[in-house]
């Protein structure tokens, strides 16, 4: 009596390559679906950070401008309009201090 018999070999060889082929075809078209999947979307939620095991940082953009929302437990979310342009210059003690 065999453990393994050749139509239960045969069915995992074929799973395995359908399986690989839908991984090819994702890993080839990731742009092109991720627009898809996107669409025109006016809000997207660019990065989360953790910043405790209930406390995060997030920073979400809607129409083009960026927003820091700090989420901790038990507390209103925090809601910051980050400046136009990436991140702030530092003041010139803090920058010094630094150096």
């Amino acid at each position: 009596m065999d453990v393994i018999r050749p139509d239960q070999i045969l069915t995992l060889a074929l799973f395995m390559a359908v399986l690989g082929l839908g991984w090819l075809v994702v890993k080839l078209n990731r742009g092109g679906l991720a627009r898809r999947i996107a669409g025109n979307r006016r809000m997207a939620l660019v990065e989360v950070a953790a910043l405790s095991p209930t406390d995060r940082a997030m920073i979400l953009r809607v129409d083009g401008r960026e927003f820091l929302i700090l989420r901790c437990r038990g507390e209103a979310p925090v809601l910051t309009a980050l400046p136009e342009g990436g991140a702030p210059a530092l003041p010139a003690q803090a920058a010094e201090g630094a150096a």
